[in-house]
């Protein structure tokens, strides 16, 4: 995964799994990161992701980001003031916007489920940022704000991989882990979260696509980290019963 400082953001969902922090992250958030991060890694190091193998986005005005604007447009054209206020609500990016009635943990959240998520997001983050400054995209109202008009709050950053699909996804991932049985649901919710970026017009679909790739490659090396492992077996003893 690759994100950083946009995917603070996560901090949020992370920080309460249920405080928002899209692209404006809560001071306490913040507090917390700025402590954290002066930490080794918990359970992925962000660096190895600066050279790592990875399809690049489409070339500035190649025929492949010609037709990543036209699906942007596409969208644009044709989405609902409905439409919208679902892409503003999960644009939010705190715990109950994503997940919702479909968490499997108890109300109000264990302790320990926010630090684990905490850890995790720190992780993510980082990782995520790391990709974004490596391919520098410009998001779609950037690279054409004569024609591209999001109906969902801009985002700051980079564009490509896209911090919402990365992180939906590696969370669908560790939720499955913990409850198997549900992973249909939380992958749907997690294809939801991230295509409402499109529909919002603050992400093109590469980015959308290329944010699950990463996420299940950032998630691939969780699953290396026994420190993950042995968080995910104390996971499951915190589920709603």
């Amino acid at each position: 995964m690759k994100f950083r400082n946009k995917l603070l953001l996560l901090a949020a969902f992370a920080a309460a799994l249920g405080v928002g922090a899209c692209s404006s992250p809560t001071a306490q958030i913040a507090l917390k990161r700025a402590h954290l991060t002066s930490q080794k890694p918990h359970y992925v190091a962000a660096e190895q992701f600066k050279a790592a193998e990875f399809a690049p986005p489409p070339a500035p005005e190649s025929e492949a980001q010609k037709a990543d604007l036209a699906i942007t447009l596409d969208w644009q054209n044709k989405r609902t003031e409905a439409d919208c206020a679902k892409a503003r609500l999960t644009a939010n990016f705190d715990y109950d916007s994503f997940w919702g009635e479909k968490s499997p943990f108890p109300r109000p959240l264990p302790g320990e489920v926010k630090e684990f998520f905490d850890r995790l997001t720190l992780d993510l983050d980082s990782s995520v940022s790391v990709m974004k400054n490596r391919y520098e995209r410009q998001r779609p109202f950037n690279a054409y704000p004569e024609a591209v008009k999001p109906c969902v709050k801009k985002s700051g950053g980079y564009s490509y991989p896209s911090g919402h699909s990365t992180f939906s996804r590696v969370f669908a991932d560790v939720l499955t882990d913990i409850v198997p049985g549900r992973k249909a649901e939380f992958f749907a919710k997690a294809d939801e979260i991230a295509q409402d970026r499109v529909i919002g017009g603050v992400h093109f679909a590469t980015d959308i696509a290329a944010g699950k790739v990463f996420g299940d490659e950032f998630h691939a090396d969780l699953l290396k980290s026994p420190e993950y492992l042995k968080d995910i077996e104390k996971m499951k003893a915190l589920l709603v019963k």
